[in-house]
C-alpha cells in the first residue's frame, strides 16, 4: 500500500486507496474502465463489486475493458462483507472466466521468467507461487505469459484477456513472498506493459513495508488501490 503509489508517482501516474463502497463507484463507470487499472492484494473481493455472479460489477467493468491486477491468492474466491466475514460458493472463483477453470492448486510451484516476462518485469528471477494458472488455458484464452514451470504446465505471471479487458496473476502466493519482490513486480508490470515505459527496473534496496500492513489487508478484505491511467 505504501511502496506501490509511492514507486508510480515517481513517473506520473496517479493512484487512490479506496475501500468498498468507492470501488463501487469506478467500477460502475464502464466508460472509464479502459483507462483504469485495479490492484487486488487477497483472495476477496467485497459485496459491493462481487457477488459471484456473471451480472457483478466488476465483471462488467473487466469485460467493458478494465484491468485487474490480482496478487496474494486465488482471485475472486470469496465475496467479502462489511462485518469482515466472507463466503466461498462452488465454483465462484470461475465465474468471472466464463466456469472454465484457469487455476490450479499447486503449492510451492516454482516459475521462472520467459523472454516476455524478463522484458516486462526485468526484476523478475524466480518466485514459488501456489496459485498458478494452468499453461494449457490460452488454448481457450488470450493470454500473455510471463513466466512458467519448468515442466511448462503452470503459467505466472499471466494476463488473461477477458472481453475487453483483462485479469492478471502476479505472485498468487499468499504471504510466501516477500512485499518487496512482489510490490516490484506489480510496479515493472505497469510502467513496462500498460505504459511501454520500455524495461524500467525499479531498483533495490526499497523501505521495507512491514508485515502488519499485509495482515490489515487481509482481515478487512476491502484495502483496495485503484490506479487511473491513459493507455499507450
Amino acid at each position: 500500500m505504501k511502496f506501490v503509489p509511492e514507486t508510480l508517482s515517481k513517473y506520473g501516474i496517479s493512484s487512490e486507496i479506496v475501500d468498498a463502497r468507492r470501488l463501487a463507484e469506478i467500477v460502475s463507470r464502464l466508460e472509464d474502465a479502459p483507462n483504469t487499472i485495479i490492484l487486488m492484494a487477497q483472495d476477496v473481493a467485497p459485496d459491493t463489486v462481487w457477488t459471484g455472479e456473471p451480472s457483478s460489477p466488476i465483471q462488467l467493468w473487466i469485460e467493458a475493458g478494465g484491468t485487474i491486477i490480482w496478487t496474494g491468492d486465488w482471485e475472486f474466491y470469496y465475496v467479502g462483507f462489511s462485518n469482515y466475514t466472507m463466503v466461498h460458493r462452488p465454483y465462484i472463483e470461475n465465474v468471472i472466466f466464463g466456469m472454465i477453470t484457469v487455476t490450479a492448486f499447486a503449492d510451492n510451484t516454482e516459475v521462472k521468467p520467459t523472454e516476455l516476462g524478463r522484458r516486462i518485469m526485468p526484476s523478475f528471477e524466480s518466485y514459488r507461487t501456489d496459485r498458478p494458472a494452468y499453461a494449457s488455458i490460452a488454448e481457450t484464452f488470450e493470454c500473455e505469459i510471463y513466466g512458467t514451470s519448468d515442466d511448462g504446465i503452470y503459467a505466472e505471471p499471466i494476463l488473461i484477456k477477458v472481453g475487453e479487458g483483462a485479469v492478471v496473476k502476479i505472485c498468487m502466493t499468499g504471504g510466501r513472498v516477500d512485499f518487496t519482490t512482489r510490490a516490484t513486480l506489480i510496479c515493472e508490470f505497469i510502467l513496462n506493459r500498460i505504459f511501454n515505459m520500455g524495461g524500467v527496473k525499479i531498483e533495490r534496496p526499497f523501505p521495507t513495508i512491514p508485515i502488519v500492513i499485509g495482515v490489515a489487508i487481509t482481515t478487512t478484505a476491502i484495502a483496495l488501490i485503484v490506479y487511473f491511467m491513459r493507455r499507450r
